[in-house]
């Protein structure tokens, strides 16, 4: 925890008059004031006025959010075709596979969306549904350094893009078909993958198509943490960094491994159970943006989420800039929260223009989120288990900038915002 408290006075001048006399003394008020009157500590604080973030406080969400699959190595974010859509293609992998020993072989895909795989024409896997990153497996017997034709199918519907082709055998652990087990119909390492701009396997459909030697099937691009978001979450100073006081996160529209946009997603390193969280902050225009002020569980005791819960002090989405939203997620209710007793808004017309003062209270029996001290939400315990109330454990505090996805991108992203930022003053937690 810093120990500066610069920002945390103001100034009050008091006038006396004396016949004859006209004295102006200057004196000092905190507004701290009166939340130590009320009980608060100021536990934890960042007032941003160093040069550099201070990483002993926070620590960075990176990448995408995509699952690791450690028995096949590093996974590439880099899947289809340069210009090709994100969402709706296909892809058809044609050539041989070649074991190395003579075995039952089991043969692994891990898909997201549909696939299917023949191996000499026999159908090994066949599951053509739209589906999360699912792991599918087929046995075999093969002998080694026989040429058995492979042909595997796939399509993307939408979200994440994961595509992964393993083997194990009584000689082999659970891994990658390497490049030198594969060839193409041209004798080249790998497989020739054929490219569909649509989920059909159709060439005759839309304009796009293309042809590619692909030496290894190992793609993992994400799920947007889990809302079919578009950025990938970098620490680079260009998406986050301390300027003139102030935390700015910044998103850009620039390819980067595998996706169209630049954003930074960053977390307490600390973790607190009960308090009253105040930030100060200004947050990013634009259509396409998705921006928020939340806190998640750490030690996730009731479960992933949504079982351990959610608190969103703010959500904000650029096609929508004047409506704050307040909630919390549970396993009750999570996801589409409108309209129930989880979510409520307030209009903030300049959120995007002025910085604004938000503020979770958060105790044993109610949570309350005010922006400038006007109620946007409250939420009371009610009683009923930890299945409505999983907020008596700890939790850390996140703020990002996410664009696209579910929510943030129902109205298109416009391209003509970035870059856009959110910008924050400081960070205060105080505990009674």
């Amino acid at each position: 925890m810093k120990c500066n408290l610069k920002g945390l006075k103001s100034i009050r001048l008091i006038q006396w008059i004396v016949p004859g006399l006209f004295v102006t003394i200057v004196a000092t008020q905190s507004p701290l004031d009166s939340l130590i009157k009320s009980g608060w500590d100021l536990v934890w604080h960042d007032e941003f006025n160093t040069s550099e973030i201070n990483y002993n406080d926070w620590e960075h969400d990176m990448g995408t959010g995509a699952p690791t699959y450690q028995a096949y190595g590093e996974s590439s974010a880099e899947f289809a075709p340069p210009g090709f859509p994100n969402d709706q293609y296909s892809v058809r992998w044609e050539g041989y596979i070649i074991p190395e020993f003579s075995s039952e072989y089991t043969m692994y895909t891990i898909a997201d969306d549909g696939v299917r795989l023949w191996i000499n024409d026999q159908l090994i896997i066949d599951k053509w549904i739209p589906q999360a990153p699912t792991e599918w497996s087929g046995k075999i017997n093969l002998t080694a350094e026989e040429k058995y034709s492979l042909k595997i199918e796939y399509f993307e519907d939408s979200g994440g893009e994961t595509f992964i082709l393993g083997w194990s055998c009584d000689q082999l652990e659970k891994q990658l078909v390497p490049s030198n087990r594969l060839m193409t119909p041209k004798g080249e390492s790998g497989l020739i993958g054929y490219y569909f701009a649509n989920k059909f396997l159709d060439k005759t459909i839309g304009s796009l198509y293309e042809v590619r030697t692909d030496s290894v099937l190992n793609w993992v691009t994400g799920s947007g943490w889990g809302n079919n978001e578009h950025q990938y979450y970098t620490n680079n100073p260009k998406n986050i960094r301390i300027e003139n006081g102030k935390l700015i996160i910044e998103a850009h529209q620039e390819r980067y491994k595998g996706l169209n946009y630049t954003s930074s997603r960053i977390k307490t390193k600390n973790s607190w159970k009960y308090g009253r969280f105040e930030i100060k902050a200004k947050l990013p225009h634009g259509r396409g943006t998705w921006a928020a002020i939340w806190g998640l569980s750490t030690d996730w005791e009731y479960g992933g989420w949504p079982e351990s819960g959610e608190i969103d002090i703010v959500e904000h989405v650029g096609f929508s800039e004047g409506d704050i939203v307040a909630s919390v997620h549970n396993k009750n209710l999570a996801g589409n929260l409108y309209q129930s007793n989880q979510q409520a808004s307030l209009e903030v017309t300049d959120a995007c223009s002025q910085f604004h003062i938000y503020v979770l209270e958060w105790d044993a029996d109610l949570i309350r989120v005010t922006v400038d001290e006007k109620l946007i939400f409250e939420y009371p315990n009610i009683k009923q288990g930890w299945q409505t109330w999983p907020f008596d454990k700890r939790f850390h505090m996140l703020m990002n900038i996410a664009i696209g996805g579910n929510w943030g991108g129902m109205q298109g992203i416009d391209e003509s915002i970035f870059p856009t930022k959110m910008e924050v003053e400081y960070f205060r937690v105080y505990q009674k």
